[in-house]
């Protein structure tokens, strides 16, 4: 899954999709991280508009339970998938 693919599926997902239900379920994708990806990108393109893509950078670190925004090659990581 390329960087441009996983960022389009981030910016179908609405304000909402971020956070977790009630029920504490959320449908996820894993996405495995290429050579150039970046966190900050991935926030930064899932942002809704007059978002603050440090709240979205945020979330994704909890959903992930990164200590840091750093990623490797071969990282899988957990994203939204959109599909509410």
């Amino acid at each position: 899954m390329s960087a441009m693919l996983l960022a389009g599926m981030l910016m179908a997902a609405n304000s909402t999709a971020w956070r977790v239900s009630a029920a504490g379920t959320e449908d996820m994708v894993s996405y495995t991280v290429r050579p150039g990806d970046t966190l900050w990108e991935y926030a930064a393109q899932a942002t809704p508009e007059g978002g603050d893509v440090n709240d979205t950078l945020d979330e994704l670190m909890r959903l992930n339970h990164l200590d840091s925004v750093q990623l490797s090659v071969g990282q899988r990581i957990m994203v939204p998938s959109g599909d509410d």
